[in-house]
């Protein structure tokens, strides 16, 4: 197993507001503004095979520094894609990370920009494309990485969760609005009580009051940190400017979070 050092204490900042800012989304199948914000493509072109064989496609953000050994493996929301993390990455790449977002083949067409894995290879479920987040695991152990962080975006956070719980590589998650979005109701629940690795756990405050604090309590992680803050919004969505209010802040304490990971 990977060794990681977490260098800060563990901590729970929520906010007592129980109201959503305009713009939340409660789910991942709720509907979406994001796409309104154009995203142009920021990394570099990759594919690889998923568990099941099918391709995935994606980008690297990367600097190609030969001692580059920490990575972070970045999944969307529904009706989405890579797209979502082009203004994130490269905060996250500053920090020494390799960055790898993925189209998964359950996505779309947000941030003006097609969902190449879904288009050019076929879409699925939510849970056939937890195949396509083993395959981003597997790729990433074959760039030789010794450390790699997984995050995801709603339905795929709760992916993380599982892909954290069946693979002591994984070093570390970041869960963004993360939720029972499968058919059984305790089955996130479930792999959330196999998650050891440290805990970046994020969400509005409606979503905190509404089960995910429930969610965040069944991670056994002794370093797990929740963050709920006024003025979000569901997912990774709320860490981009023009879509939260407090993008900077969700920003900021996932910076403070990944600097603790060696």
């Amino acid at each position: 197993m990977i060794k990681v050092n977490l260098v800060m204490k563990a901590f729970v900042a929520t906010a007592v507001v129980t109201t959503c800012a305009a713009g939340c989304t409660a789910g991942p199948e709720s509907s979406s503004t994001t796409a309104n914000v154009p995203m142009t493509g920021g990394g570099e072109p990759i594919s690889f095979l998923a568990m099941d064989d099918h391709k995935v496609y994606g980008e690297l953000y990367s600097d190609h520094k030969p001692d580059t050994k920490k990575c972070v493996l970045m999944f969307h929301q529904a009706r989405s894609n890579a797209g979502e993390y082009e203004t994130i990455a490269p905060k996250v790449k500053a920090l020494g990370f390799d960055c790898i977002a993925i189209d998964q083949r359950s996505g779309g067409e947000m941030w003006g920009r097609h969902n190449q894995t879904a288009d050019k290879s076929g879409s699925g479920d939510y849970v056939a494309a937890y195949n396509d987040t083993v395959g981003a695991m597997k790729y990433a152990q074959g760039r030789s990485y010794t450390t790699i962080v997984i995050w995801g975006s709603s339905y795929s956070a709760a992916l993380a969760l599982r892909l954290a719980s069946e693979n002591k590589d994984v070093s570390a998650v970041l869960v963004f609005s993360p939720g029972e979005y499968m058919d059984d109701q305790a089955t996130v629940g479930r792999w959330a009580a196999g998650v050891n690795q440290p805990v970046f756990f994020a969400c509005t405050p409606d979503e905190w009051s509404d089960g995910r604090e429930k969610l965040f309590g069944q991670i056994v992680s002794t370093h797990k940190v929740s963050l709920s803050l006024a003025g979000g919004v569901h997912g990774s969505s709320t860490l981009i400017p023009e879509k939260s209010k407090v993008a900077d802040q969700y920003m900021a304490k996932a910076i403070e979070f990944l600097k603790g990971i060696k």
